[in-house]
């Protein structure tokens, strides 16, 4: 079951696509950061994928400013982690493998999120719903690092319009950006 707070995500990013055409700056697919240097421009990183929970830390350093517009909290697991696979593969829990891997990677995820962020506010609007049967778990050791820099800012809200040079929040914020990352 979808929350109602990401059916108004959903429908308000359904309905900032079209806006998109609008925008003059330079629009780029999260599978295509690494191709682009982010030097003095200001980011906007529409949702997330594995591309842009990896790669956020090198766009802050390289980025101006840097707007991640969050449409759900996921789960962010530590890249260098190595020690799940075996302790997923051991025989005992072999039979119960799906079950336990989820449970697992949720427990070391909000580990992870609970060391890295001490800010409670944003630990809360990081942290994802254990019971959304629709988890998605990425890799990075550097995400949350990254979103606490001064120049990166975590935005809940949904976006309402796409203007040529800024994004617009259902809170009335406008966002003044020159590249929008897309994970669709």
């Amino acid at each position: 079951m979808v929350s109602p707070k990401h059916d108004v995500h959903r429908h308000a990013f359904q309905n900032c696509l079209a806006d998109f055409q609008e925008f003059q700056g330079e629009c780029i697919p999260a599978t295509e950061i690494k191709q682009h240097d982010f030097t003095g421009l200001r980011v906007a990183v529409i949702g997330a994928n594995q591309d842009s929970v990896a790669q956020l830390d090198r766009i802050c350093q390289q980025a101006t400013s840097v707007q991640v517009f969050q449409i759900a909290p996921h789960f962010v697991l530590p890249s260098t982690e190595r020690g799940i696979h075996r302790l997923i593969s051991h025989p005992l829990v072999f039979k119960n493998r799906r079950l336990f891997n989820n449970r697992v990677k949720n427990i070391l995820a909000l580990r992870f999120l609970d060391a890295q962020v001490k800010d409670t506010w944003l630990k809360r609007q990081l942290t994802p719903n254990i019971a959304d049967t629709h988890q998605r778990y990425f890799k990075s050791d550097h995400y949350y690092s990254a979103l606490q820099r001064e120049n990166c800012h975590l935005i809940t809200w949904p976006i309402v319009k796409v203007c040529a040079h800024s994004v617009h929040s259902i809170d009335g914020q406008e966002h003044p950006i020159d590249t929008i990352i897309t994970t669709f």
